[in-house]
């Protein structure tokens, strides 16, 4: 019985989540491509995983943003009710 190359690699567990479609982005004149993972070519998997990587960089910053916002409340004695914001605001005005 034949077993697909992907679905090989995915038994190992950092790559159990390649995702079966690629979104290869736009580079010049070329738009942006959906190409089956097991038809890419090196550049294009290189090029979907930088997109990807900015991407989760980008998500990271603001999960960090949002938690500095919850520390900065907490550390105020703000509650689930309050408002995080001023709360947050409050604790850099204070010079915490």
């Amino acid at each position: 019985m034949f077993t697909p190359p992907l679905k090989r690699l995915r038994k190992s567990l950092w790559l159990r989540d390649v995702p079966e479609i690629l979104t290869v982005p736009a580079m010049g004149d070329d738009p942006a491509a959906y190409i089956p993972t097991e038809e890419a070519t090196l550049d294009e998997v290189a090029f979907a995983e930088v997109a990807i990587s900015r991407q989760a960089s980008a998500l990271n910053s603001i999960a960090y943003g949002l938690a500095e916002i919850v520390k900065r409340a907490r550390r105020q004695g703000a509650h689930g009710y309050d408002n995080a914001v001023a709360a947050a605001l409050r604790d850099l005005e204070s010079g915490k």
